[in-house]
Formats: C-alpha cells, structure tokens, sequence
C-alpha cells in the first residue's frame, strides 16, 4: 500500500505528538510545542504527515526562517519520522517529503531541505545523494540513561565516583525542588550564564527561555529544577520530557560549596521525574566520547560519565539541494544592480 501526504493542521497535535514522542528516531524538536516556541523566535513551522490508509505513519516537522531577504535551508530537527526498519517504505515516504518540501520552497525561498533523524552510523542507503550537512543542528554524541533499571541497578552501573558524590549530596542534605512556573526563569537564568562565562561556552538570551517558558512550560513539555542547599540554590537545569524521553538541554551551577555535589543529587531528581512521567530513557545531550580536553563538550563529560550510560551516536544532518532553486537565486543575485 502506497503513501499519502497531507498537510496537518493544530487538530493533529495530539496524534502527532504521540507518534513523535515513541519514536526512537525522533525527539522534542518535532513536537507541537517545540514548534510554537520557533515560531515566537521568528521561524514559520510547516507540518506534514505520511498516510497509509488512515493510518498517520510519519512525516514531517519542518521549520523555515521568514526574515526579510533570508533564503537558506527548510529544516527538519530529530526528523523526519519515517518506518526506517522498512527501506523501501521509507524511501518512498522520503521521496514524497522532499518533493513536497521542494515546492513550497518556491514559495518560502528555500534552497534545500535539511533533515537530522536519530540515526546510528553508516548514513542509510536511501540517503546516499544527500550531503553531509557542514553544520549539525544537534550533538552528534551523546550519553543515554536507562530509566528502566531498578534503582540497585542503576546505581550499580555508575562509575564509583559518581556512586560516592551522589551519596555524599544526600548525606550533606541537598534538596531539589521543580517549577514550571515562568517568573522561576530569572532564578534560573543568572546561574545559567555564569556557568557560561566561566566555561566559555554561547548563552542565549534570558528572551530565548522566556519564549521557551511560554511554549513549553502549560504543556508539561519543559520544566525547571533547582538544587538548594542551606537556603541557597547551587545548581539548576531545563529538561525536557518529551513521549518516551527526558533531555538534559540546559543548566548552571555556581562556583561556591561545590563540595556538597549539588548537580549530583539534581540529576537523581530528574531521573525520578522523569520515570514518573513515564520516559523509559534520560538523554544527558552533548558529550565528548573521545575525552579530548579541547572537545565542545569537554568540560560537561567528565561528569556526565559518572552516571553510567550508553553512548549514543548520530549520522547527523544531511542536506538535499534544490537545484532549480538555488540557480534562480544564483541568477536573481548576479543580477541585482550593485
């Protein structure tokens, strides 16, 4: 039975949130909140959804930027959702997408179509033409937890330095209280870009969580957890949980009474939560494999080693090009007067 593509409306939501939210390939960044919070950063989210019979069975959440005189890439982020255990199934859902895509973009300005699904190397046959992406819109690596294991277990397959610092934060009595409240944003921002200018690393602006607050928080999507410790509060991260996953994707820590391990006994917590909510797996994001002291992700990966895991490993982004599209804008330029 052949596929259909559709174009799917807000009354999708829920359907396509469930579809996205279970599947291993896919993440966050295709659901329905994820798209909203782009829009308000300025992105025009599209949506498509492959059918077989009635039956929704993939597709597509895509975003294009609308900025005045910009003409790049229509992105798909943790996509696009296709039966990949099925090549030839997913080959022609493929193909339905890029044609698809390749024709609104006469409309959006696109030049191609960049997608990222959670693929473990080598790049499947089916996107042999494509070319590797020269800028990858998610960590390549990183580090799963196993949220299924009994706590014995889990703590068993821990580093033993990690075992002693997560007991020692409960010794020390390290709290952690959750908020999905917005005005809890301001708390959690300045530890954020502290934590950025002593580590080095790009702080997106307090307006980025606020959007981020707005779209995700109502929907149960993100939430905020702090780790306090005698009145102060010495640690804090964004987690996204989201269907069958909870992602580590943003957090802070302050210099002082580091000895009490507060980051230890915050992750604990949000192992907890997210196990509650029912996600079977904790994605601590970014990781440097290769212990490189000069990694992107080098000074955030000896810590999460200590909790154990599996090392995930991604394709990355893969892009077709719009060949008609990008001659035209090739033509168009040459010949705007100087």
């Amino acid at each position: 039975m052949s596929l259909e593509i559709r174009e799917l409306g807000s009354e999708w939501d829920g359907r396509w949130d469930n579809l996205a939210g279970q599947t291993f390939e896919s993440g966050f960044m295709q659901s329905s909140a994820w798209a909203r919070f782009k829009r308000a950063e300025g992105y025009e989210p599209l949506r498509y959804g492959l059918f077989e019979a009635e039956e929704l069975a993939g597709g597509a959440s895509l975003l294009t930027y609308s900025a005045q005189g910009s003409e790049g890439f229509i992105l798909c982020p943790e996509g696009p959702i296709l039966p990949w255990s099925d090549p030839a199934k997913s080959r022609e859902g493929l193909r339905l997408l890029a044609r698809t895509v390749e024709q609104q973009a006469e409309k959006r300005g696109g030049l191609g179509l960049r997608i990222e699904p959670h693929l473990p190397p080598p790049r499947p046959s089916l996107i042999r033409n494509w070319t590797r992406a020269p800028v990858d819109l998610n960590p390549i690596h990183s580090l799963m937890l196993d949220l299924t294991l009994s706590e014995d277990e889990f703590r068993a397959q821990m580093r033993p330095k990690g075992r002693y610092n997560l007991g020692l934060a409960q010794r020390h009595g390290v709290t952690v209280t959750r908020s999905r409240a917005m005005h809890d944003l301001t708390r959690f921002y300045p530890l954020f870009e502290e934590t950025a200018q002593r580590q080095s690393f790009f702080a997106e602006p307090l307006g980025f969580f606020l959007n981020l607050g707005a779209a995700l928080f109502p929907t149960g999507q993100a939430e905020l957890f702090f780790a306090e410790w005698q009145g102060q509060t010495l640690a804090a991260v964004l987690v996204i949980l989201f269907g069958r996953r909870a992602t580590y994707l943003y957090g802070g820590s302050s210099p002082q009474h580091r000895n009490v391990m507060p980051t230890y006994a915050l992750h604990w917590e949000v192992m907890q939560a997210a196990r509650a909510q029912g996600c079977v797996e904790y994605d601590l994001y970014g990781y440097d494999p290769f212990g490189l002291p000069d990694h992107l992700y080098a000074g955030f990966s000896q810590f999460k080693r200590q909790f154990g895991g599996k090392r995930i490993d991604n394709i990355g982004a893969y892009d077709l090009l719009f060949y008609d599209r990008l001659a035209a804008s090739l033509v168009e330029r040459l010949a705007a007067p100087k």
